[in-house]
């Protein structure tokens, strides 16, 4: 019969073993995330940006840098001083193995995790969205643009680095994608003429521009335009903006009397 206590002493020993794989396994997960450069050797970096990718297509990754920093200098967020780690998987693979240590899911356009300052593109998903959705209005994160989808990441990170991640997590989903948004595009949509954001309120509720296949373009475009006003039209700090008593439903209505208001005389 079996002594209680070497039975005890076998029971614990195994747990040990498994503590230790589970903390070995994370220590991995931990270090393949942090640092995927380990994989990702090619790296151009212009101003803030530095872009690590496995480019074997010909993009050119210098002149992508440029058009991403250049659109992050358009913003009022912009430190010279910053650096920002972008990791352009060029391969579906590999883009996907990264994406499920992230716990987040394969089919997105790219991901954004804090704690490391990285953010994680997927360039096939990118490139096959500018060929499906050529219908989609201009400055959304749906029209397959490298350069917006890379500073909307790189947005993610300035509002967490601006507004800590707690609090970040805490705002709801308009304000989480809304800023993000106006940081990638707003450089863009100040030399427009044709776009301003009056014309883009415009486009939102057309239902001409739109259908059910583009509901959730719909809801980041929205996302946009409310923070663009309260930036642009009404002034409003980052602190404003983060307050739990600016809310969507008021934020549009008030847009909606303003674009009321402003409709041009003809």
């Amino acid at each position: 019969m079996s002594n209680p206590k070497s039975i005890s002493r076998r029971f614990l020993r195994v747990l040990l073993w498994l503590v230790a794989i589970i903390l070995i396994l994370f220590a991995l997960q931990v270090t393949v995330l942090a640092f995927p450069q380990i994989v990702l050797s090619q790296c151009e970096q212009v101003g803030t940006v530095a872009i690590y990718h496995d480019d074997a297509s010909g993009t050119d990754i210098s002149a992508l840098a440029t058009e991403v920093d250049l659109r992050l200098q358009a913003n009022r967020f912009y430190e010279s001083s910053r650096r920002d780690r972008v990791f352009l998987f060029h391969s579906q693979k590999l883009f996907e193995f990264y994406a499920r240590l992230a716990l987040v899911s394969p089919k997105v356009q790219g991901f954004n995790l804090s704690v490391f300052g990285n953010s994680y593109l997927n360039a096939a998903r990118i490139v096959e969205l500018s060929s499906n959705r050529s219908n989609t209005p201009k400055y959304s994160i749906w029209e397959g643009s490298l350069a917006h989808t890379i500073a909307h990441e790189v947005g993610h990170q300035y509002l967490i680095d601006q507004i800590g991640r707690s609090t970040w997590m805490r705002l709801p989903h308009w304000k989480q994608e809304g800023l993000p948004e106006y940081i990638a595009s707003i450089s863009l949509i100040r030399s427009d003429s044709l776009l301003s954001l009056y014309d883009r309120f415009g486009i939102l509720n057309s239902d001409q521009a739109w259908d059910d296949t583009y509901e959730w373009d719909r809801i980041h475009y929205k996302a946009e335009l409310m923070v663009e006003y309260l930036l642009e039209v009404k002034r409003y700090s980052i602190e404003d903006i983060i307050a739990d008593t600016v809310l969507a439903e008021d934020v549009y209505s008030e847009m909606l009397d303003w674009y009321n208001t402003a409709r041009p005389q003809i």
